[in-house]
């Protein structure tokens, strides 16, 4: 029999391995048996990821969607067929009374559309909700003006709320009505603040406009030109350490919002991680590599960014990952999440998944970024002008 100090012991090793990474803790799955969890979506960008982590933590997952995007995925599990944009709740009045009375001990959103959808949601669901997470964005800061932005600072200013769901709003404008909605009905909410989010799976999967571009740059490899400029600084969210982060919130009932990304990251130090996950691919693929005449970067162009600017390689819409205005770009501060248990990953790992990613939906390679792909031209810049401009920089 297990004496007092004995238990008191154990419980706090348990304790701080769940603080630690709820994932991982032994016998995790054990302590979240029975608990339901409902996943609005589940089938498209960030949603399998987070179903995948849901399921590893023990936790019994049903989704929730119109069952079009990606049917085939999760076939085992049980799918509410509920379209979210009908208006007057119509899509919601549809659904079974065994799915409503329900208690659901986690439900998390990822909706971006309608925020009259979220509201319209919550009026139906949230007093049989334990936890509700929702995935937002750094961009219902109303200014962004100042580095190291905080989750107190002001959102953006809006008007009345969507009496409908057809009422169109830009994107940041909706994400912050979205939050708003959340925030005037319950309180046990969490809700995160993404900046980018990057992960094995993008938003379009057959879009090349969609791909990760220096991922796949450097894996295509030969001579790389890259911006060099004072105080570069990178920042973004990688999707793995995000998902970790909403069970370990759920794990401690932690609420509230929170900015959630990597700290603010020189971008000379991203591109270490590129070249490190470049080369781990390359040692994996080693045969494949040979075959298709694949070269790692032999050498690395760093050119002055007013020079980049003056050959039409202008900052952010041209060449990714560089943004010079506004001041707080890239700059947003993490602190709150990383002191609740934010844990991210090496970014290595984040760029290895995009490399994976990329690899699974386009294995030929068949399109050039800055090239005319299918009749429209795609974004950033070919290998011709990169070539160009090295050859100008080297010359002048």
């Amino acid at each position: 029999m297990m004496n007092k100090r004995d238990f008191i012991k154990t419980t706090a090793a348990a304790s701080f391995l769940t603080f630690i990474n709820p994932l991982e803790v032994l016998g995790a799955t054990s302590s979240v048996n029975n608990k339901k969890a409902l996943v609005l979506g589940g089938r498209g960008f960030i949603g399998p990821t987070i179903v995948n982590s849901l399921l590893k933590a023990g936790y019994a997952v049903t989704l929730l969607n119109r069952g079009k995007t990606n049917a085939h995925l999760f076939k085992e599990l049980p799918v509410i067929i509920c379209d979210r944009e009908r208006e007057n709740k119509e899509g919601l009045k549809s659904i079974s009374e065994k799915y409503k009375s329900t208690y659901w001990d986690v439900v998390i959103d990822t909706w971006q559309k309608s925020p009259k959808a979220v509201a319209d949601f919550l009026d139906e669901f949230k007093d049989h909700v334990g936890h509700f997470h929702y995935i937002s964005t750094i961009s219902v800061y109303d200014k962004w003006d100042k580095k190291f932005i905080v989750e107190t600072e002001p959102l953006n200013p809006l008007p009345s709320f969507p009496k409908t769901i057809a009422e169109e709003h830009r994107y940041a404008i909706r994400k912050t009505f979205c939050e708003e909605a959340i925030r005037a009905r319950m309180s046990n909410y969490t809700i995160h603040r993404s900046h980018g989010m990057k992960s094995y799976r993008v938003t379009r999967p057959e879009d090349p406009n969609a791909q990760p571009f220096w991922p796949i740059r450097f894996y295509r490899g030969g001579e790389i030109l890259l911006p060099k400029v004072e105080n570069h600084y990178m920042q973004v969210t990688d999707v793995v350490s995000l998902v970790n982060f909403i069970l370990h919130c759920t794990a401690t009932k932690t609420y509230g919002e929170f900015n959630v990304a990597y700290h603010p990251t020189l971008f000379k130090d991203y591109v270490s991680s590129l070249l490190h996950a470049t080369r781990k691919e390359s040692m994996s693929d080693y045969t494949t590599s040979i075959i298709r005449n694949k070269k790692m970067p032999i050498k690395l162009q760093w050119i002055d960014g007013e020079f980049l600017k003056k050959n039409g390689l202008e900052p952010y819409k041209i060449v990714p990952l560089w943004r010079e205005r506004p001041v707080g770009a890239y700059s947003f501060n993490v602190q709150k999440a990383i002191n609740a248990g934010l844990t991210n990953r090496a970014m290595v790992d984040m760029i290895t998944d995009q490399i994976e990613g990329y690899k699974s939906r386009f294995p030929e390679q068949t399109f050039e970024f800055g090239e005319i792909y299918k009749g429209e031209k795609l974004k950033y810049y070919p290998i011709e002008k990169e070539k160009e401009v090295i050859k100008k920089w080297l010359t002048k």
